[in-house]
């Protein structure tokens, strides 16, 4: 049989649909592995559709729970339909409580092992209702893939960040070289994306390892374009790492066969995914993985119409599952080393709209649960429950708190620097002219201490398998980015020694054409310069003549070695073959 790239990738994709596992071929690695007294794992649950949060933390008496029936005549949830909260408010003292469908929860914040942040929403910098004209506001508010795209983001400047802020961290976090990511969702989302690699996708059901005969098939596929002694080494080594998705996919199942799936929570839509991610969460040791992510989801909250009914059904759903699921990790002494959290496209009108239903908003209240929760209050500043009262603008909540605070709190707890928090999350610098208040919320309590800052390390010397006299290889650490080495071939190596041995954490590199062209490397280190270990697999983006950062985490280093595998010019094919570095800059410790 004489099997082509094109026949090959087909079959893949043919297996790669069957399973319900589309993995990526570049994931997160093995900096994530840790003690299992360091675990952690945050549960992002996000609410589709832009969930009314204003009738799920509403408030429990006074004037504004005047106000908020008087705003939402046809929807308001009366002094019996909400539950019994006493003594739980927010910073500015109003007292708030849940829908009354939402007992489990309620329970949780009474106990102090849950709690809700309010009038939280997407925001660029501190908006009030006085300097709305004259700050800068997210755009596409309103919308609904924008919104949810700017929950999962972050605001750099002048535009949202390309990748999801929790697959920034956990960029910062890894290195390169696991096959599974410690990022996993049950749906397409932006948060987890990041520039190493991509979350790995799986179902309620389970996963679904290949028949045998489908694993031999694609080990006979892959080992024959392995031998092809055509292929380039970057096509070789594209095909070794399916070749170890294909290893792992095989083992994964039986991993998690051994934590069956726990019945004390609901056999529901979402209580299906908690069911997945408590085995998930028990097969962590075995994954080696110190730190997970992961995303569940439900929708239909996007109700214009006839809301009370269908909202109070899913938010009776998302108790049951949300608190059995908190309970069912404390049973087994897990519930402190998992923070779940949910999110939502907006909140909704302050009034509701003359369908029985409310449209899109703006400002929104989130939930918080686990073992780590300084509970006992909400965090935040409730809005009075006015039509463009202090807090709205028109007929929308103008949030007091950013969303990228809430999620800065979830990426300190992990365990980032401020420093790596204000990378990923520009707009909360102190240093800002309009800066906020704090990067952080207060609703989590034991932080890990942040690691080490990195700094640029210093290079003791360079060397190159091909060099040319005009183009050396000295060039390209020199600091000037008009001069560069240069070479023609596949499979060149470009050596650096460092000065000392040292922990890596980044390694960043220019190249020219680097915004037209996406150029192939790949990544290895060596503490005696004699034996390397490969590390990973860059392809560029080939959208910047800048430095592009490339996270990695490798320990005892004391020579880089970067394999050039040319480029994909779009304009001349005969240019694919060659390499170029302006500069290269390698950080660590």
């Amino acid at each position: 049989m004489n099997l082509s790239r094109r026949d090959f990738l087909k079959t893949a994709a043919v297996t790669s649909s069957a399973t319900a596992l589309p993995l990526s071929l570049t994931l997160p690695t093995q900096a994530l592995a840790n003690g299992a007294d360091d675990y952690k794992a945050i549960v992002c649950l996000f609410l589709f559709g832009g969930n009314d949060s204003f009738n799920m933390v509403v408030p429990a008496s006074g004037a504004n729970y005047d106000n908020y029936v008087s705003a939402r005549p046809d929807i308001h949830l009366s002094t019996t339909a909400i539950a019994p909260m006493p003594g739980f408010t927010a910073e500015n003292g109003q007292a708030i409580t849940l829908n009354g469908n939402m007992p489990e929860l309620a329970q949780l914040i009474m106990e102090g092992n849950a709690t809700t942040v309010v009038n939280v929403g997407t925001l660029i910098e501190p908006t009030t209702k006085s300097n709305l004209s004259s700050v800068k506001t997210p755009p596409n508010l309103g919308a609904h893939n924008k919104q949810q795209l700017a929950w999962q983001r972050s605001w750099d400047t002048g535009q949202y960040h390309p990748y999801g802020w929790a697959g920034m961290m956990m960029d910062l976090l890894a290195s390169g070289a696991e096959v599974v990511s410690p990022s996993m969702s049950f749906s397409g989302n932006e948060l987890m994306n990041s520039q190493t690699g991509t979350d790995l996708r799986i179902s309620a059901d389970g996963l679904r390892a290949m028949s045998p005969l489908a694993i031999n098939s694609i080990n006979n596929n892959v080992q024959k374009l392995l031998d092809n002694n055509t292929a380039s080494l970057f096509g070789k080594s594209y095909l070794q790492r399916f070749q170890d998705i294909i290893d792992f996919q095989s083992s994964l199942s039986n991993t998690l066969d051994q934590y069956p799936e726990d019945e004390t929570i609901p056999a529901s839509y979402l209580g299906g995914q908690f069911r997945m991610v408590k085995r998930l969460i028990q097969s962590s040791t075995n994954l080696n993985q110190g730190r997970q992510v992961f995303f569940v989801s439900i929708g239909g909250f996007d109700n214009h119409s006839n809301q009370r009914g269908k909202h109070d059904s899913i938010l009776a759903q998302i108790d049951s599952a949300l608190s059995a699921f908190y309970r069912s990790l404390e049973a087994d002494q897990l519930h402190d080393k998992v923070t779940t959290f949910t999110m939502s496209d907006f909140g909704r009108t302050i009034e509701n709209n003359s369908n029985r239903g409310t449209d899109h908003g703006w400002g929104s209240n989130q939930l918080i649960v686990g073992g780590q929760v300084n509970g006992g209050k909400a965090y935040g500043q409730y809005p009075e429950f006015i039509r463009d009262g202090a807090d709205a603008n028109g007929n929308k909540f103008i949030p007091s708190t950013s969303s990228e605070q809430l999620a800065a709190t979830l990426c300190k707890w992990f365990g980032l620097s401020d420093n790596s928090v204000d990378y990923i999350f520009p707009s909360l610098s102190p240093a800002n002219t309009n800066s906020f208040p704090s990067r952080y919320l207060s609703f989590l309590g034991e932080v890990t201490p942040p690691p080490a800052i990195p700094v640029k390390l210093a290079i003791a010397g360079v060397s190159a398998s091909v060099t040319r006299v005009d183009h050396t290889p000295e060039m390209a650490v020199d600091g000037d980015s008009a001069s560069k080495w240069t070479a023609k071939g596949l499979g060149i190596t470009y050596t650096l020694e460092l000065a000392t041995s040292a922990t890596l954490s980044d390694i960043k590199w220019s190249q020219a054409k680097g915004n037209i062209r996406q150029y192939f490397v790949n990544i290895a280190v060596s503490s005696d310069g004699v034996n390397y270990s490969g590390i990973s697999s860059v392809v560029t983006p080939g959208t910047t003549v800048g430095l592009v950062s490339n996270p990695v985490n490798a320990n005892n280093v004391k020579y880089v070695q970067l394999t050039c595998n040319g480029n994909n010019d779009p304009d001349n094919s005969t240019l694919r073959t060659w390499n170029n570095f302006q500069e290269i800059e390698i950080w660590g410790n």
